[in-house]
């Protein structure tokens, strides 16, 4: 009916306004509204009609349809009616309308429609950026800018300069307010601080450069000096290098603040250490303090009585006689554990070697203070183990060998069989996906956070650390070392330029301790939960699950939490089948808390599905009925899953230990493993069927791959000891392959190399053969390869298949 309306009008532009503008609901005429509904199918009508209409728009009707629009509130529905009245094309004409609506204070709205008609470079920043900032409204303002670069500039540049004034800033921004009559003002945001905070927001937002704002600089810097004085006289918590090195990144260049520097380091009474600062920066003798003078003139003159007033100033506590030095927790490791990772022959060292047959690391950063807008960026990664602390210094590598940090995140981060270690460790993990991109997503499998866990056990089982009477304090990673080792941590060089290069040993020494008394905190915590028969394992497991909190759940009433704890645990039924079963002969599936298990059950050569982490349990009860496969879970999960799948099909897993959790799946069904069944499965995809292809026919896929450029799959989740199965692991290509016996005999599907496609590096299956993962020099050193056809995993033999079998496997295989 509006189609043929328009058809039928001698004036379209002028109807459709007038039909807008006489609806009731025009004074709010949202996308849903009657008014809106008008106009968006005037504007169809207008793109489809065969009708020459183009003369009918006079700057007349442009004016009226904009005067007529922008007495109502919506935003949107003015977008609408700029773009079918082709106001743009006349912008001109409305800078007076734009105007008139600065005089009657409708800033949001003149700053929205100056956007609208393209306008920005005909308004400065006092027409309405100042005001609506100064009302606080900075979505108005952030919505101009990002549009505006210049303006982003000249406001910029503007705060900053009142800064830099003797006088209040809103004693300045007053006679501003005064002049442009401006309403409703937050004065609350016009005091220095929130200034700041505002410029600051703006250079951050905008990425403006720090020369912009001199002002915002100098002042951030003395805010910088008063603390680093703070923390160096009142805190004691500053260590010589460190205080050099911070306090010649906090003053720079700047004369004043230098002169500023040796003033108040004497006002503290270090009259030696201002002096030495006057020296270091060439500063006049006639800026010196009266005191630093008299000391340069006869440094030795009344020296004693000088100390005992300069400790006097420091320490009103003298009368108690001289404190003891304080004794700080030390590390246990030589110091010949500790590594640098800073080239890529000690990363690869690192990923292939240094984290084996480990199960729990420490994670720590460190990175300079920043004092200016700039954010921080991630110099050192530290990660402890119980023998051995490995600091990578990202700022060497981290932005080099991008598989090498692939294998990381695969070996390390998102591996669940390895407990990952931290204190209070956000802002550590958000660090190192913004610093490493190159480890591609992070799953976060296995993260504990100490901070956590020393909350829950102090809150809900009030558990007595050994040191409780002698260490006070806040929820620090100090506090905690001292509760428990009986020692504080000496935070001497944290506050120091971890950007420097070469790092000290007093740092490398304390990012090594950092990252390793992490573990020594868990072995603690862990020890007084069992002392007072606390099942530490399951608050732990407890915690992990939490580490991102859901919605806020209604609290259980009386009545449900009675029935809770009167409820029976359900026993473990008895297993029927009393006859030993060959290991290829079974299948299981394992819930996603037992997938180091189900990697285990792999080795052993047993047909084992792991979902994955986003799956719940109803994919096991899936697997389990359509496959026939025997669930494997633990916990509360053991009472859902047992009634959805037969008798017998469903056991609970007792143990946290691997071994013990092995042993009791093999006794429970009967399994008996013999040395053929042992690595004859793909530990990554579960498959058994395998390609074996020669020394040659593995060079001329390297080839193919290189030529074809192929982009390889993401790594699966698996640890590093199970990389190589019945075969060599990487670092142990360099060893004598193992007998030919072991893999000829092995219960699998063995093909020729006729099952690959050497063309395009692919299986018969499909699957892309993963060649980056083959050391080049290894070619030189085994003859035969074998390609699991189901995913393209690439293996080879060698030690490891005896290490296994006389290791973890002993007294297990037949």
């Amino acid at each position: 009916m509006l189609h043929q309306h328009f058809d039928e009008c001698d004036n379209p532009f002028e109807q459709a306004l007038r039909l807008c503008y006489n609806c009731l609901d025009f004074k709010d005429a949202k996308p849903k509204t009657l008014a809106h509904l008008i106009m968006e199918q005037f504007g169809d009508w207008k793109a489809r009609t065969k009708r020459d209409v183009g003369y009918l728009l006079s700057i007349d009707i442009k004016i009226s349809a904009f005067n007529v629009v922008r007495r109502q509130r919506s935003f949107i529905l003015m977008k609408l009616v700029t773009s079918i009245y082709e106001m743009v094309n006349d912008c001109d004409i409305f800078l007076e309308c734009i105007y008139r609506m600065i005089s009657e204070k409708q800033y949001k709205e003149a700053s929205q429609c100056a956007l609208l008609l393209g306008l920005q470079e005909r308004f400065g920043i006092e027409e309405f950026l100042l005001p609506l900032l100064l009302q606080d409204k900075l979505l108005c303002v952030d919505e101009f800018l990002n549009e505006s670069v210049k303006h982003r500039i000249d406001l910029v540049v503007f705060l900053d300069s009142l800064l830099g004034q003797a006088v209040a800033i809103r004693s300045i921004l007053e006679a501003l307010i005064l002049r442009l009559q401006i309403p409703e003002v937050k004065w609350n945001k016009l005091h220095n601080k929130p200034w700041r905070k505002l410029i600051a927001r703006f250079v951050k937002m905008y990425n403006i450069s720090s020369e912009v704002t001199p002002n915002l600089n100098k002042k951030r810097n003395e805010g910088a000096l008063q603390f680093l004085l703070h923390k160096r006289y009142i805190e004691n918590g500053f260590g010589d290098e460190s205080w050099k090195e911070m306090v010649r990144e906090a003053v720079k260049d700047d004369e004043s603040l230098q002169q500023e520097l040796v003033g108040l380091v004497a006002s503290y009474g270090d009259t030696a250490e201002a002096l030495r600062w006057a020296h270091f920066y060439n500063i006049d003798r006639s800026y010196w303090p009266h005191m630093v003078r008299l000391y340069s003139d006869n440094p030795d003159e009344d020296r004693h009585q000088q100390q005992l007033q300069n400790a006097n100033i420091i320490d009103e506590s003298w009368d108690d006689g001289a404190k003891e030095p304080t004794k700080y927790h030390e590390f246990k490791l030589p110091l010949t554990s500790v590594h640098l990772v800073d080239n890529i022959s000690s990363f690869e060292c690192f990923i292939y070697s240094g984290l084996q047959d480990t199960s729990v690391v420490g994670l720590d950063c460190e990175w300079k203070p920043s004092f200016g807008v700039n954010s921080s960026e991630l110099s050192l990664l530290q990660i402890a183990t119980r023998h051995s602390v490995f600091l990578l210094d990202v700022i060497k590598i981290g932005n080099s060998f991008p598989h090498l940090w692939k294998k990381l995140n695969e070996v390390l981060f998102s591996n669940c069989d390895i407990m990952k270690l931290g204190f209070n460790f956000s802002a550590d993990i958000c660090m190192i996906k913004r610093a490493l991109p190159h480890l591609g997503f992070i799953h976060e499998l296995g993260f504990l956070d100490l901070l956590s866990l020393w909350k829950h056990l102090d809150k809900s089982n009030k558990i007595t650390l050994p040191y409780a009477g002698i260490a006070s304090g806040g929820l620090s990673l100090n506090v905690l070392v001292h509760l428990c080792c009986g020692k504080p941590l000496d935070k001497s060089d944290q506050f120091s330029n971890w950007e420097n290069r070469p790092l000290r040993n007093s740092q490398l020494l304390y990012a090594a301790l950092d990252a390793y008394c992490l573990i020594e905190v868990y072995d603690m915590l862990k020890l007084c939960c069992e002392e007072q028969r606390l099942s530490f394992n399951d608050i732990c497991h407890q915690l992990m699950s939490a580490r991102h909190p859901k919605r806020k759940t209604k609290k259980p009433s009386i009545k449900t939490e009675r029935k809770r704890e009167q409820k029976v645990e359900l026993p473990q039924p008895p297993r029927e089948q009393r006859d030993p079963v060959m290991a290829d002969s079974v299948k299981f599936v394992c819930d996603t808390m037992l997938q180091g298990l189900g990697k285990l059950l792999r080795k052993c050569g047993i047909d084992t599905a792991i979902p994955s982490n986003t799956d719940d349990h109803t994919e096991c009860v899936r697997l389990a009925n359509d496959e026939h496969r025997y669930v494997l879970t633990r916990g509360t999960a053991f009472e859902k899953l047992l009634g959805s799948v037969p008798a017998g099909y469903c056991l609970r897993i007792i143990s946290d230990d691997l071994n013990e959790q092995l042993k009791q799946v093999l006794d429970y069904y009967h399994i008996v493993v013999t040395k053929k069944d042992v690595f004859s499965r793909c530990q990554v995809c579960n498959s058994n069927s395998f390609v074996k292809v020669s020394k040659s026919t593995m060079g001329a896929l390297i080839s193919s791959s290189k030529n074809l450029k192929i982009c390889m799959p993401p790594y699966y989740e698996h640890n590093l000891e199970d990389e190589a199965t019945g075969f060599s692991s990487e670092d142990e290509f360099y060893e004598e392959c193992g007998s030919p016996l072991t893999t000829q005999t092995r219960k699998w599907d063995l093909y020729s190399d006729e099952h690959v496609d050497v063309g395009l590096c692919l299986t018969k299956q499909g699957a892309k053969i993963q060649v980056e993962e083959v050391p080049t020099s290894l070619l030189g050193k085994m003859d035969i390869f074998y390609i699991c056809e189901q995913c393209g995993k690439i293996y080879w033999d060698g030690s490891h298949y005896d290490k296994v079998i006389f290791g973890r496997l002993q007294g297990i295989v037949l």
